[in-house]
C-alpha cells in the first residue's frame, strides 16, 4: 500500500509515573494537557492542532519494562521542528536538566535533517528534527 497523503496521527507512551511524565514532556517539549481519563490513568497532550499528538498511559502496578518480556516500549519517535535553531536550543536545556542525550545535536546523512535524540523518563526515545519542509507546504490552517 503507497504512504500516500498521511502523517503520523499520536503516539501512545507506557509510563511508569504519569505525572512526572506529563510534566517532562510539557516542559521539554511544549506540549499543553487536553484530556485525562482518570478511570484508564491517561493524559493526553497537544501542539495545540489536532485534539492530542502523544497520550501517557500509566502501567499498572508491578508492570515491567523489559526487552522482550513484560510491557512493550518503542524504538523511538520523531518531532518535527521548523528551524535548525530550535535543536542547538534544546541541547542546551537538555544539558542543564541533565536529560540523558543518545545523540546529536547532529545533521543526520541519510535525512539530511538537524536531530538531537534523547530519553524520557521512562527510557523512551525522542527525536527532535528540522524539517522546514513539513510546515512550510502544509495547507492546514495554523491556529494561533
Amino acid at each position: 500500500m503507497a504512504a500516500g497523503n498521511r502523517a503520523l496521527g499520536h503516539i501512545v507512551l507506557n509510563v511508569r509515573d504519569l505525572k512526572k511524565s506529563e510534566e517532562f514532556y510539557r516542559s521539554i517539549l511544549g506540549l499543553k494537557v487536553s484530556a485525562r481519563n482518570r478511570e484508564t490513568k491517561m493524559t493526553f497532550l497537544s501542539f495545540g492542532r489536532e485534539h492530542h499528538d502523544v497520550a501517557l498511559q500509566a502501567l499498572p502496578k508491578g508492570a515491567r519494562l523489559v526487552g522482550g518480556r513484560g510491557m512493550p516500549k518503542l524504538h523511538h519517535f520523531c518531532i518535527y521542528v521548523d528551524r535548525n535553531e530550535e535543536i542547538d536550543k534544546l541541547y542546551r536545556v537538555l544539558k542543564r536538566r541533565k536529560i540523558p542525550i543518545v545523540s546529536g545535536p547532529e545533521t543526520l546523512v541519510v535525512a539530511g535533517n538537524r536531530s538531537i535524540s534523547f530519553l524520557d523518563p521512562d527510557g523512551n526515545r525522542l527525536e527532535l528534527a528540522c524539517n522546514a519542509n513539513k510546515f512550510r507546504y502544509d495547507e492546514r490552517t495554523k491556529e494561533g
